[in-house]
C-alpha cells in the first residue's frame, strides 16, 4: 500500500500521510528574546495535564500541542526541561529547555518550538492494551530474537504533519536499538543505533570487601602489577612470559581525598568482595563480569596471598593467543579508577548533593561491565548499550590489544554519564557529536588523573613514559593528547586532540561538519575546544574537564540541541568554574575565546526583532516583510563582511528595497550578520546571526565506473538533453522550483528495474547527506519516476543530486560526496520559490458524502506575485475566483462532470490550466465511494468468485480492476439461486509487496476486512443485521502463494478472503425476487464491523452484485 510503503524499501519521505488542517513547523527559540514575553504570557502558563506518572505542569501551544514540564534541575538558577505533546502522547524529539534567572525570569530558550493545529488521526496501535501491543509487536520478524526495552506510543513531525507511531527500544546481541514504527501497520519509519561505542555509603570494609590485585597490560604497555601496597602482588613482579617480554612491574595508586568512594583503601580501585576464600570482582561500585565464563555470575578467582588473581597457565595462554596478561583484572582496575575519579569530580561540582542519583541533579550509578565480550559484530568494539559497558577482547594483537584500556573504559563510561544526566544519545547527528566528544575529553582527563595519582615501578616505565609524552605540533609524539594509544598496535592513536584531522577522519571545525559522518568524527570540534582551552588559555584538564562535566550534569544539555546551545551551555558553567586566579570574565572569554575557535558562536546576541535571516551557500538573506514599514524609521544591516548599509526616513528614499534584501559574501568565512531596526517610538530591535558561507555547489561524487542509462531527464518544466554517462553537474545558473510540490521525473530510455536516489541540499553544506535522501533506492518502473522537496526550507539555492544505479550498494554516502558505481548522477542547482518560478497548475480532489467535493489547489506559483484563479466546475456553468474553493455541492443524480482551474499572473507573465474529471454517482441512502480518488489503486477486488459451501458457481467478470470511485456494480445475467441456500463469496485483492501482506494479516491485529451483506428488506441500506455469519472480523482470511510473482527484484502476493450468507426465505407467492449483494473489502477501517457499509473508505473498493433468488 502507498502508505505502508517503508516496507518495500521506498524512502520515508513517500509515505502519503493524513493532511492537517495547518502544518505544524518548527521554530528555532535560540537567542530569539523577542518570544520570550509571549512564551512567558500564555505558552508558560501553568495549566493542569493528565499524565499516569504525576501531575506537571503544562504549557499550551494552539489547539491540540501542549508541552509538560518534565523536570527543573537547580536552586536559584535553573534549567526547566518541556517535552510536547499531542493527544496526550509525548512527540518525538520536540524537547525545550528555558533557563532561568534566580528571581524566575528567562535568560535562555533553546530547543524548537512546534506551533500550528493538527488534525487528530486514527491509529489502529494507539488503542490496542498495552499487552496485546507488546505481544504483537515482539512477533515482528524484525525484532525476531531482539530482548524488547521499552515500547511507547508517540507521535512524529514530518513534512508538517504529526504522525501517529510506536516507539520501540531493543537489546539485540549487545546493541541497543531505537525503531520507531508507523501508529497504524507498524511499518518501519526509522531505525536508530543508540549504542555507543569507543572505537556515602558503610564502610566497605565492614561489608566485607577488600583489595586485590594482579597483572594486566599488553605487548605495549608491558606486564602492570596492579598493586595495592608496595610488593603485595610478588607473583605477578617475578612473572616473565619469555625472555623477548618484560618482567612485571608495580603499579600504584593512591588518592588520599577522604571523599574519595575507595579512600578506606587509600584510593586504590581494584576493590573485591571475599567470600569463602573467592575473591569476587563486585563492589558497590564496579561490578565486573567475564562473558567468557558467565553472562550472570561476576568474574571471581581463588585468593592467594594479598588478594593476588595470578594463575600463569591462564595468563600464559591469554598473552599467547591475544598479546594481552588479563583483561578481567585490567578491566576491574580500569573500571574503579573510573567511577572514583567520576564520584570525586561530581561531588566537588555539587557539593550540597548528599546522594549519587537525583532527579533534581546529578546522577551517577553503579557500573556493570562485561569483559572479554565478543558479539556477531566482531570483536574489535568496546560500547555502552544502555545497561553495561562491553570491551571486546581485541583481533589476538593484530590491529588491537584487550579493549580494557584505561582510556577505553573512561570513555564508554562517559556514556553512561551523559545517559544517566543529559539524556543526550545518538539521536541526531549533532547529539552523537557532542556525545562522543564529551566522552573523549572524559577518557583524556582520566589518563591525567592516574597519571598523577600513579607511582610504582612501572611509572619509571618507557611505556609508561611514552603514554603521557607531551611534545606540542608533534603528531608522532605528543601522546598525552592522543586517545586509544594504548590499546593499538601501531604506535599511533584511535583520535587525537591537538589536530582531530591527523586521523584523516575527524573535523577540527564545525563548518566542516556533515551527517555523512560519525559522532566521532564530527565530535573532533570538542576535542580541539577542549584542547585550546588548556594550552592557549593555560587552564589545567581537571579544571577544562570541571566546565565540560558541569555542563553535562548540571542538565541544561538536551536531546535535539545545536551546537551553539551546547556553547551557550558552557558559558553558563563559567560562574561555577574556578581557574587560579582569574577573574570570572576572563573565563567566560576564554571559554568563548575556545568556542569560536572551532565555530561554535557563543557571542552572538539576544534578538529582539522578528526577522528572517538565512544562508544560501555564499548568500545572506533577510525578509523585514511581516513588519508594518509606516512604523520604521531606520534600517541598519551588518552583512558580516565589514560593509554596513543604512536607510533613513528622513533621506526621502524608498523603504522597499530594504525591506528584503540578500548580498554575496566571500566563501570560507565566518560571518557575523546583525540586522538593527528602529520604530517612531525611538525603539531599535535587533536581530543576530552567525554563518559559515560556502561555495555555491555539491562536492562531486567519486565514480569508479560511469554509465549512461538515460541521454535526457526532465521534471518541473527543466529538460537536461545530450548528459553523458557519469557524473554531470548543473550548477551555474539555477533552475526554478516549489517547495511542497510532487514532480514527475521523467526519463528518455525505460529504466524499469533500475534503482533512483535523489538528494536535495537542504541545510546548503554542499554535501549531500544520509537525511536528506529524499528518494532512496526506489525500483523505477518504466520511464518515469516522482519526488517531492516536503521539508520547511527557506526560498533560494539547492542542490539536487538525482543518482540512478543498478545494484543497492551501488551509491553510498560518502564524507557526502558520494562513492558511486555503475552509475549516472546529475546534479542540479535549483532557486527555491524564486521570483523566476513558472505557474504549475495543479489541484487534489476529495469525494465526501452527499456528492459533495473538496477542492485542494496545489498550483506552484511565485509567493510575491499577484496571482489570480479561475475554477470552472462542469455543471451549471459554476466558477470561482478564489484560490481555495473548498467544498462544492454537485447535483443529486451524478454524472461525470470536467473540472479545470485556470492560474496566471495578474502582469500576464505566465499562464497554466489543470483539468481533471468528477464521477459522481446519484445520491442514495448508503453511498459507496473512496474518500480519495488518488488511492483507488492501492488495494481493490481483483477476483470475485461465488460458491455453494465448497462448489464453485460463478467469477465475476466485472470486479477486477478499479475506478477513480472505488466502486464498482454488476448485475448477474442468466444466473440465479435457490432460497434458503449458502452463500459464499471469495474475493482476492490485486497483487502487493509480500511483506505488507503479511504485515496486513497479522493474527492479533488484521490490517484488512472483509464483509458482505444482502439487502434482505430491499430498502437501499445495508445494516448491520443484514451482514454475514460471525461477529468476528478476523477467520478466513489468507496469503495465496500460488499467485506471488517477482517484479523488479520484489516478490509480490495476493490476499484471499472468503464470507458466508444464506440466502432469505421467498413467501410461496413469490417464484423470484432480485436483491443486491455488498462486497467490501478495506484496509484499516475506520468504522465498526458490519457497520460500516455505507461510510466512504481510505483504501479498499466496494462491489455491488445483484442476484435472483428463485423458489
Amino acid at each position: 500500500m502507498k502508505h505502508v510503503a517503508a516496507f518495500f524499501g521506498l524512502s520515508l519521505t513517500m509515505l502519503p500521510v493524513c493532511t492537517a488542517l495547518a502544518a505544524v513547523e518548527k521554530t528555532s527559540l535560540y537567542n530569539k528574546q523577542f518570544l520570550w514575553h509571549e512564551l512567558e504570557s500564555s505558552l508558560l502558563k501553568p495549566t493542569e495535564f493528565a499524565s499516569t506518572k504525576a501531575e506537571l505542569k503544562t504549557i499550551n501551544n494552539d489547539q491540540n500541542i501542549q508541552y509538560k514540564l518534565v523536570k527543573s534541575v537547580g536552586k536559584g538558577s535553573t534549567y526547566d526541561h518541556y517535552q510536547a505533546y499531542f493527544n496526550n502522547q509525548p512527540i518525538l524529539g520536540s524537547n525545550l529547555v528555558v533557563a532561568r534567572n534566580s528571581n524566575g525570569s528567562i535568560r535562555q530558550t533553546m530547543g524548537k518550538l512546534l506551533s500550528g493545529s493538527a488534525k487528530a488521526k486514527t491509529a489502529v496501535y494507539h488503542d490496542v492494551m498495552q499487552p496485546t501491543l507488546e505481544q504483537t509487536i515482539s512477533e515482528l520478524s524484525v525484532l525476531e530474537g531482539a530482548k524488547i526495552v521499552d515500547i511507547m506510543t508517540a507521535y512524529t513531525l514530518i513534512d508538517g504533519d504529526l504522525l501517529p507511531v510506536i516507539q520501540v527500544k531493543t537489546r539485540l546481541h549487545g546493541r541497543s536499538e531505537r525503531w520507531v514504527l508507523d501508529g497504524n501497520n507498524l511499518a518501519i519509519l526509522s531505525k536508530q543505533d543508540d549504542t555507543l561505542y569507543a572505537v556515602a555509603p558503610d564502610s566497605l570494609q565492614e561489608q566485607g570487601y577488600q583489595v586485590g590485585g594482579g597483572i594486566g597490560g599488553n605487548t605495549k604497555l608491558g606486564a602492570i602489577c596492579f598493586s595495592p601496597s608496595p610488593s603485595s602482588m610478588s607473583n605477578c613482579t617475578s612473572y616473565q612470559y619469555d625472555s623477548y617480554n618484560p618482567v612485571g612491574q608495580e603499579l600504584l595508586f593512591e588518592d588520599l581525598d577522604r571523599d574519595a568512594i575507595f579512600a578506606e583503601f587509600n584510593g586504590f580501585p581494584f576493590v573485591i568482595k571475599k567470600e569463602n576464600g573467592n575473591c569476587i570482582l563486585e563492589n558497590p561500585y564496579v561490578t565486573t563480569f567475564d562473558m567468557e565464563k558467565s553472562e550472570t555470575e561476576p568474574a571471581s578467582y581463588v585468593c592467594q596471598q594479598n588478594n593476588e588473581n595470578f594463575v600463569k597457565s591462564e595468563i600464559d595462554t591469554n598473552y599467547n593467543a591475544r598479546l594481552s596478561y588479563s583483561a578481567v583484572n585490567e578491566g576491574h582496575f580500569n573500571g574503579g579508577l573510573v567511577m572514583q575519579f567520576f564520584h570525586k569530580k561530581l561531588r566537588e561540582l555539587f557539593p550540597n548533593q548528599s546522594v549519587d542519583c537525583s532527579s533534581s541533579g546529578y546522577c551517577i550509578k553503579p557500573l556493570q561491565q562485561k569483559v572479554n565480550h565478543h558479539t556477531i559484530f566482531g570483536s574489535n568494539f568496546a560500547w555502552w548499550d544502555g545497561a553495561y559497558v562491553n570491551y571486546g577482547p581485541g583481533d589476538n594483537g593484530y590491529q588491537f590489544y584487550s579493549f580494557t584500556g584505561l582510556g577505553i573504559v573512561a570513555h564508554e563510561v562517559g556514556h553512561a554519564i551523559t545517559e544517566w544526566n543529559s539524556a543526550i544519545g545518538a539521536n541526531s547527528h549533532i547529539d552523537y557529536a557532542i556525545n562522543e566528544g564529551l566522552s573523549d575529553i572524559a577518557a583524556l582527563a582520566a589518563l591525567d588523573y592516574f597519571q598523577h595519582a600513579a607511582s610504582g615501578a612501572y611509572t619509571q616505565s618507557q611505556s609508561f613514559v611514552d603514554m603521557f609524552i607531551e611534545q606540542q605540533g608533534q603528531y608522532s609524539t605528543n601522546r598525552k593528547w592522543w586517545y586509544g594509544w594504548d590499546i593499538v598496535v601501531g604506535d599511533h592513536a584511535m583520535r587525537y586532540f591537538e589536530l582531530p584531522s591527523w586521523d584523516g577522519r575527524s573535523i577540527d571545525h564545525w563548518k566542516d561538519f556533515t551527517s555523512a559522518k560519525t559522532g566521532h568524527d564530527n565530535g573532533g570540534v570538542l576535542r580541539k575546544a577542549f584542547y585550546e582551552l588548556v594550552k592557549t588559555h593555560n587552564w589545567s584538564i581537571q579544571q577544562a574537564y570541571n566546565l565540560f562535566l558541569r555542563a553535562n550534569a548540571s542538565q541544561c544539555l538536551f536531546a535535539g540541541m545545536t551546537i551553539n546551545e551546547f556553547g551557550f551551555c558552557l558559558i553558563d558553567q563559567a560562574s561555577h568554574i574556578t581557574v587560579d586566579n582569574k577573574a570570572a570574565e576572563e573565563v567566560i572569554s576564554d571559554i568563548a575565546d575556545s568556542l569560536a575557535g572551532v565555530g561554535i558562536s557563543t557571542g552572538i546576541g539576544l534578538s529582539t526583532l522578528d526577522a528572517d535571516i538565512w544562508l544560501n551557500y555564499n548568500t545572506v538573506n533577510y525578509d523585514l516583510s511581516r513588519l508594518n514599514p509606516g512604523t520604521i524609521t531606520q534600517i541598519e544591516v551588518h552583512w558580516g563582511d565589514g560593509q554596513i548599509e543604512k536607510w533613513h526616513q528622513s533621506d526621502n528614499t524608498a523603504i522597499y528595497p530594504f525591506l528584503k534584501r540578500k548580498k554575496v559574501l566571500a566563501e570560507d568565512q565566518l560571518v557575523r550578520f546583525a540586522l538593527h531596526v528602529t520604530t517612531v517610538s525611538g525603539t531599535t530591535s535587533s536581530a543576530f546571526k552567525h554563518f559559515f558561507t560556502r561555495k555555491a555547489e555539491a562536492c562531486a561524487p567519486y565514480m569508479t565506473n560511469d554509465v549512461l542509462y538515460t541521454d535526457s531527464i526532465s521534471f518541473g518544466g527543466h529538460e537536461f538533453n545530450g548528459l553523458p554517462a557519469g557524473y554531470t553537474p548543473y550548477i551555474t545558473s539555477p533552475f526554478a522550483l516549489a517547495t511542497k510540490q510532487d514532480y514527475t521525473i521523467n526519463f528518455s530510455q525505460d529504466l524499469t528495474g533500475k534503482l533512483l536516489d535523489v538528494f536535495f541540499d537542504y541545510n546548503k553544506n554542499g554535501k549531500l547527506e544520509l537525511d536528506e535522501n529524499i528518494v532512496s533506492e526506489q525500483r523505477i518502473s518504466g520511464k518515469s519516476a516522482s519526488f517531492n522537496i516536503n521539508q520547511q526550507i527557506s526560498p533560494g539555492m539547492g542542490v539536487l543530486r538525482i543518482a540512478i544505479s543498478t545494484g543497492e550498494l551501488d551509491y553510498y554516502i560518502w564524507d557526502g560526496c558520494g562513492l558511486v558505481d555503475n552509475s549516472q548522477v546529475l546534479d542540479v542547482m535549483l532557486d527555491m520559490d524564486s521570483v523566476a518560478l513558472p505557474i504549475i497548475a495543479n489541484f487534489g480532489i476529495e469525494y465526501l458524502e452527499g456528492n459533495r467535493v473538496k477542492f485542494t489547489n496545489s498550483s506552484q506559483v511565485n509567493p510575491n506575485k499577484a496571482v489570480s484563479y479561475l475554477w470552472q466546475f462542469g455543471f451549471d456553468n459554476k466558477t470561482s475566483r478564489v484560490k481555495e474553493p473548498s467544498i462544492i455541492e454537485y447535483p443529486e443524480g451524478g454524472g461525470q462532470f470536467d473540472v479545470s482551474l485556470q492560474v496566471s499572473y495578474d502582469d500576464n507573465s505566465d499562464l497554466d490550466t489543470k483539468s481533471n474529471k468528477v464521477y459522481l454517482a446519484p445520491i442514495e441512502q448508503c453511498p459507496a465511494k473512496i474518500r480519495y480518488a488518488d488511492n483507488a489503486g492501492v488495494l481493490y477486488i481483483d477476483e470475485l468468485k461465488l460458491f455453494n459451501y465448497n462448489t464453485e458457481l460463478a467469477i465475476l467478470p466485472s470486479a477486477p480492476g478499479y475506478n477513480p470511485q472505488g466502486y464498482s456494480k454488476a448485475v448477474l445475467e442468466n444466473f440465479s439461486m435457490d432460497h434458503k441456500s449458502n452463500l459464499s463469496l471469495e474475493v482476492m485483492t490485486n497483487l502487493i509487496p509480500r511483506s505488507t501482506a503479511e504485515s496486513l494479516l497479522n493474527n492479533s491485529n488484521r490490517g484488512i476486512r472483509f464483509t458482505i451483506w444482502l439487502d434482505e428488506n430491499r430498502d437501499g441500506v445495508f445494516s448491520a443485521d443484514e451482514s454475514s455469519f460471525g461477529n468476528d472480523p478476523n477467520y478466513d482470511y489468507w496469503l495465496d502463494n500460488s499467485t506471488c510473482r517477482t517484479l523488479n527484484d520484489q516478490e509480490y502476493c495476493q490476499i484471499k478472503a472468503i464470507k458466508s450468507i444464506n440466502l432469505p426465505r421467498l413467501p410461496w407467492y413469490d417464484r423470484s425476487k432480485n436483491f443486491d449483494i455488498r462486497a467490501k473489502i478495506e484496509e484499516h477501517p475506520q468504522y465498526s464491523y458490519k457497520k460500516d457499509a455505507c461510510n466512504l473508505f481510505d483504501y479498499g473498493e466496494i462491489h455491488d452484485l445483484q442476484l435472483k433468488v428463485t423458489r
